[in-house]
This record gives C-alpha cells, structure tokens and sequence, in this order.
C-alpha cells in the first residue's frame, strides 16, 4: 500500500522507475555484516566501516554470519566505545573502530 500512496504523491508524468528509485533514496540503506574475520574478532560492515570485537563478546560475534541488520549506538565503555545491536536477535557487541573515521558517513544514534 505504501508505494501506492507514494505513486500518487508523485508529479504526473513521472515513470514508476523513478518513483521506485526516489523511494529507495529515501530509505536509509540497512547496515550487515559483510565479512566476518578471525572467528569473529573483526566486522567489516556493508559500508565500509571495520570495528575490532572486544574479548568478551567474540562468542556473539563469531555466530554473525548470515546478513541481518545492524545498530550502531555509543556503548559508554572507554575501551570498546560502540555497540553493533543485530535487530533480529537483539544480541549486542562492544566493538571499537578500526578505521580512522569510523562514523563518518554513518548514522548513529545517540
């Protein structure tokens, strides 16, 4: 139903395409895990972003397998500053970033 009312809302003239691709414009693009290396001691995210798992979360990281979508939010630990909340399971790590400017271009809630 949504993309019908987002036909209508449209200019007359306009190609269902170009609603189609103005709608997924819109949407933020979901985050998962793109690899998963060293059992699960380093993510590489599907933006591009790689984060180091801390010790005591490795046995919720290394079962990060499939792609399912991710949070990230400020954790308030000073070692692994970050969590990565999987939004199927609800399991959280403690990650820190591996990349110079980890957040950059990232949507985080704070």
């Amino acid at each position: 139903m949504p993309l019908i009312i987002s036909l209508l809302s449209f200019p007359v003239g306009l190609k269902i395409s170009e609603v189609i691709a103005q709608e997924s414009q819109a949407l933020p693009q979901e985050i998962t895990v793109e690899e998963n290396l060293h059992s699960g001691k380093i993510l590489i995210l599907s933006n591009g972003s790689s984060w180091m798992v801390a010790p005591s979360s490795l046995n919720v990281s290394q079962t990060w397998i499939t792609p399912s979508g991710l949070k990230i939010e400020p954790s308030g630990n000073a070692y692994y500053p970050y969590s990565i909340i999987n939004l199927q399971t609800k399991a959280s790590v403690l990650v820190r970033p591996l990349a110079r400017e980890p957040t950059k271009g990232l949507n985080i809630l704070h």
